[in-house]
């Protein structure tokens, strides 16, 4: 469940950044119905695998407090998409300057991370680890 709303915040998110405040998405060269259902996807695939890395028993042992963990693979995986982002040229600007990266990476930690934390709420209210062990035995 936790997947499902981060993904859908991270989308909102952008999409309420690039579509309304800044108005990146009317200078696509694709058509914006394909834009828009790939980054569905993507979105999906980021907070599913957000999930996944916050329910890992490595990460858990090493960083036990749910937010700080969050925070971490918020933080990485918004430095991860931007760079992919980056390398591959998707930009909604022409000519990248460092305002332009700062205000791109800024925004990447904002998305990811609200969607990180969005997974972290939702496990830790939802799921109980602890309360699963003590009702199993």
């Amino acid at each position: 469940m936790g997947w499902l709303l981060s993904a859908t915040l991270m989308y909102v998110a952008f999409y309420v950044f690039h579509g309304l405040l800044t108005n990146d998405l009317v200078r696509l060269t694709l058509p914006t119905s394909v834009f828009l259902s790939v980054a569905a996807f993507v979105y999906l695939m980021v907070a599913f695998g957000m999930s996944v890395a916050f329910k890992s028993t490595t990460l858990k042992k090493n960083i036990r407090l749910p937010f700080k963990r969050a925070l971490l693979i918020g933080i990485l995986s918004a430095l991860f998409l931007y760079a992919v982002a980056f390398v591959v040229g998707v930009s909604f600007s022409y000519q990248i300057t460092p305002l332009n990266a700062m205000v791109d990476i800024g925004w990447q930690l904002i998305e990811q991370c609200l969607g990180a934390f969005v997974v972290s709420i939702t496990n830790t209210l939802f799921y109980r680890e602890e309360e699963e062990h003590l009702n199993f035995m």
